[in-house]
């Protein structure tokens, strides 16, 4: 049989045995000759490999699906959420209703201090007021003395009966009698030279009564620095400096004014700030 040369077939290759009839010569020798070329052709170029067919295209996740995984994470994270709330609210209504009955009950209670509080205004008021009443009330027993010389280890008791001697000379005998208590005001004042004041308490009010007058127009205490003033509360003193003005007001219209402690009085009438 002739020697046939055939062109190698690939897989895949379409007209693989066709084109190899196409080539095959009968000739033996001029087949030889062809067969060597063809072979070196086939070597030197080969054929171009067979394009692999594409991997298929991966599967998209469907929308549908996706909205449907998505509307049941909301629906469900909804319903939690909608329980918390609920339960909070519960607890915030029940918390609420217990402040509001406390509230109730704080309020009650606030609104007796309330009363006890104002009463206890009324009564320290009162007591305040009556406390000072009896102070002014006590004070009208004495006199003040200014001017007279302050020395270490004075009797003061003694100096005051002296003063009170040359002032009242009509009772003189009874002085010791009737000056009950005499002390200076309050504590030595360091190197002030300016001697303190002195209280005189009397037995008798009458008695302070006629002195106090009889010292206004005394030559004996104007001659020797010395002066006599009533014996006030600061809140007498304080009433007077209100009611100074009117005082004074009403002795310029020609009414008698006068002071009675802490009290202005005009013709017998009080007058008030």
């Amino acid at each position: 049989m002739p020697n046939r040369t055939e062109r190698r077939r690939f897989p895949g290759e379409e007209g693989a045995s066709s084109s190899a009839n196409e080539h095959d010569y009968n000739n033996g020798a001029s087949g030889m000759e062809c067969s060597i070329p063809a072979m070196a052709d086939e070597l030197e170029f080969p054929p171009l490999p067979v394009t692999p067919s594409k991997p298929p295209l991966a599967k998209k996740p469907s929308l549908s699906r996706f909205h449907d995984a998505n509307d049941s994470l909301s629906n469900t994270t909804a319903r939690m959420l909608a329980d918390l709330i609920n339960s909070r609210s519960d607890a915030l209504e029940e918390m609420i209703g217990a402040i509001r009955t406390e509230m109730k009950v704080v309020n009650v209670k606030i609104a007796a201090i309330d009363t006890r509080v104002g009463k206890c205004e009324d009564a320290t008021q009162k007591s305040w007021a009556r406390a000072a009443e009896v102070e002014s009330y006590g004070r009208r027993w004495n006199l003040r003395l200014h001017g007279v010389t302050e020395t270490r280890d004075e009797n003061v008791r003694e100096k005051a009966i002296a003063v009170c001697q040359e002032v009242l000379p009509t009772i003189k005998d009874k002085m010791r009698d009737i000056i009950d208590v005499a002390h200076r005001v309050g504590k030595k004042r360091g190197d002030d030279p300016r001697p303190r004041s002195i209280i005189i308490k009397f037995v008798w009010r009458h008695h302070k009564e006629d002195l106090w007058k009889a010292a206004k127009t005394c030559a004996f205490l104007q001659g020797n620095g010395l002066r006599f003033s009533l014996d006030l509360s600061k809140e007498d003193k304080d009433n007077r400096g209100k009611l100074w003005p009117k005082i004074k007001k009403a002795r310029e219209e020609g009414k008698t004014a006068y002071f009675v402690g802490g009290r202005g009085f005009a013709d017998g009438v009080e007058i008030f700030p």
